[in-house]
């Protein structure tokens, strides 16, 4: 969850650094095993990042390559148009 308490920049920055140096102590656990993510994580995750042009999200410390995470953007807004065509479909019928 995101936490939107008022900090200070120091303080984010000392959290930004914990957070990459947690990223780098669970990448080297899993010595190049990928990292799974739910539904629910790349829906987050893409919603949150996909608005980042693509030189940024490469210099940002993500478990996921910048391509993957901007694929599953594409993926959830694909399943959205989908799921509204199929409701107007739907209510085509029983109208």
């Amino acid at each position: 969850m995101l936490r939107l308490l008022p900090m200070s920049d120091r303080d984010k920055d000392v959290e930004i650094l914990a957070l990459r140096h947690q990223i780098t102590v669970l990448e080297r656990q899993l010595n190049g095993q990928r990292v799974r993510f739910t539904p629910a994580d790349r829906a987050f995750l893409a919603a949150l990042l996909h608005q980042l042009p693509t030189q940024v999200l490469r210099r940002i410390r993500l478990l996921v390559r910048p391509d993957t995470l901007l694929r599953w953007h594409r993926d959830l807004i694909a399943r959205r148009h989908a799921s509204h065509l199929a409701e107007q479909v739907v209510r085509g019928l029983s109208g």
